[in-house]
């Protein structure tokens, strides 16, 4: 599974990004209404802290837009992603740079339209493709606006197939998306989704589940393979906890610091 991202670290934290003709990670237009939001990367296996993500999200020229920065245990960052929303939700804009081995993946605007690139790093050329057509296609974090957009369809228990990116092939594969049994996460009653892939080989390759809060439909668990690579360079499986009341505002200050802190964490994942 080593060139498949299933889903990113981020799991379900709402927005997208990218440039559309500005600087990705643009300063904020309106200081007010920013917020933070800490989530806490856990090995499946022995269960022991990887990686935390620190998540600001604020509006970038009236677009909802978020900047994440991922933190070894010690809290020195070694990656950084940019998301902004501008077009479909569940299709964003992003770029997610990991400052351990250079490694680049995301999707950009350009004149003739969208394109998904990847660079694995170490002086390597990028590699870059024209975006899929279709609309359907949900991208990186879109798929946390995907469940939302479809909680009443999806909660009836009928199994929907919808076209995921994956950068490193710089194109889409078919997965499919169902409801699990409800179950108490984190101490809440929630909802939960299995995304997996939706050929015939899907049973035998790792799926992810979510978990979401089944009154407030915030994203309390996420399960599975991470778009973060460990030291051997395959993507990490990850159980990755988020605690939406304890979001709270920020400031512009707060949110260029992390926009220009250098990515100088070599913590050993996992």
């Amino acid at each position: 599974m080593r060139t498949i991202s299933l889903l990113p670290v981020l799991a379900g934290l709402i927005l997208a990004a990218a440039s559309t003709g500005r600087a990705v990670g643009a300063a904020p237009t309106d200081s007010s209404g920013i917020r933070q939001l800490e989530g806490r990367a856990y090995a499946t296996g022995d269960g022991h802290l990887m990686y935390t993500e620190s998540h600001w999200l604020y509006a970038d020229h009236g677009v909802p837009a978020r900047l994440v920065l991922y933190r070894c245990p010690d809290g020195r960052p070694f990656a950084r992603k940019w998301l902004r929303e501008d077009g479909p939700s569940q299709a964003p804009d992003f770029e997610l740079t990991d400052g351990r081995s250079g490694y680049r993946e995301g999707v950009r605007r350009t004149g003739d339209g969208r394109v998904v690139f990847t660079q694995p790093g170490g002086g390597s050329t990028e590699r870059s493709a024209k975006l899929p057509d279709s609309p359907d296609l949900v991208i990186d974090a879109g798929f946390d606006a995907y469940i939302r957009q479809h909680w009443d369809r999806l909660g009836r228990g009928d199994a929907e197939t919808v076209p995921f990116l994956i950068p490193s092939r710089l194109g889409a594969l078919d997965f499919k998306v169902r409801r699990l049994d409800d179950a108490v996460v984190e101490g809440r009653p929630a909802r939960r989704y299995r995304l997996g892939l939706a050929s015939w080989i899907g049973f035998a390759l790792p799926h992810i589940d979510v978990a979401y809060d089944a009154a407030s439909r915030e994203l309390l668990q996420f399960v599975g393979l991470a778009n973060i690579r460990g030291s051997n360079g395959d993507n990490v499986r990850a159980r990755i906890v988020f605690d939406p009341v304890a979001a709270r505002p920020a400031t512009p200050e707060a949110l260029e610091a992390a926009r220009t802190q250098p990515l100088d964490g070599r913590c050993p994942i996992p």
